[in-house]
This record gives C-alpha cells, structure tokens and sequence, in this order.
C-alpha cells in the first residue's frame, strides 16, 4: 500500500511541475462585424521577436497555416496585414514594437473591451507572449488578435516546437465564424 501511495504522490508531483511547462494561455479577439471569409490573400507587416530565428519560425509556421485556412500570401497589397510580436527579454519591447508602425496600423481595437483592450497600453502585455495581429489593409483597422502566452524553453530545439505550436494554437481559430447580423 505504502509503494501505491509513493507512486501516486511522485505521478502528482511530475504532474504538477510539467504542467506550467506546457500550458498555454491563449485569447482570440475579432471585430465580429466582419466576415472574414472574403479575405483572400495576406501580406506580411512587421515581424519582432528578441530572437531573430523565433521570427523566421513564426513566418515559417504562420505561412504553413495560413495556406490550411485557404488564405495565399502576396508580397504587398493583400487583403490582409499580419503582424507578429513575441518579446521575452522585457514589456517595453511590445511598447517599442507598436510604436515601430508609425501609427500606420492601430493598436486599438475598435471593436468592444476584452484582453488587451483599447485601455490597456502594449506594456501591459506579458512577458513570454506571442501576439499576432491581422489587420485590413486597406483601412489599416485591427480585424483580428491572437495572443498565446507561454513558457520560453531552455533549448533552441523545444522553442521552435513552443513557436510552431502557438502560431498553430493561433491559427486554428482563424477565420472566425460570422453570424450575420
């Protein structure tokens, strides 16, 4: 009995430290006005992470995701604009990241409060998050944020699979159903 008792307790305790470890905090927001589904081609805006191959792996894994959602890139003028920003070193770089589009694209939602709502300020953001912005291109409105919040890995190896899986995370609930009014 006593051997069933130090399994289980050492099962809970492996438990209980590798759960943080893969857990992800994801949040989707989106101008539910919008029907996403004649959005047909995307171009890239800017991209920023503290490592510049964790940039590389969120095109890369954005890319392969869009094309499931039956999206085509384009090199300028798509229908869609997508940003990319995860910051791991500090706050200010989400500050800096936004500041960076020169006003040309909102960090403003015009749409109702949820996380990372008109109140709040990039410097808000946590460290360790992933935050992927789709906007109109031709408005230069926010459609779309996704946010995945995880733990950085120790390895190169384990953060590009954290990357892939949290632009996957991301991806899988884009396009958002529409609900005609």
């Amino acid at each position: 009995m006593k051997a069933l008792i130090r399994i289980w307790a050492a099962v809970l305790f492996t438990a209980a430290m590798v759960a943080p470890v893969f857990a992800q905090a994801v949040n989707i927001d989106y101008d539910h006005t919008v029907n996403f589904l004649k959005f047909k081609t995307y171009s890239w805006g800017k991209v920023h992470a503290t490592d510049p191959s964790v940039e590389n792996r969120i095109t890369i894994a954005l890319n392969r995701d869009m094309k499931g959602r039956y999206m085509t890139q384009v090199g300028s003028g798509g229908d869609v604009t997508i940003t990319a920003v995860e910051a791991t070193k500090d706050k200010q770089e989400f500050a800096d990241f936004y500041s960076g589009l020169n006003g040309t694209y909102s960090w403003q939602r015009p749409w109702a409060s949820g996380f990372l709502d008109s109140e709040a300020i990039p410097a808000d953001v946590p460290v360790d998050t992933l935050v992927i912005d789709i906007y109109d291109t031709k408005t230069h409105n926010l459609l779309w944020r996704g946010t995945v919040t995880t733990q950085a890995a120790n390895s190169g190896d384990k953060n590009d699979q954290r990357i892939d899986k949290a632009v996957t995370e991301l991806i899988s609930k884009y396009p958002p159903k529409f609900k005609k009014p």
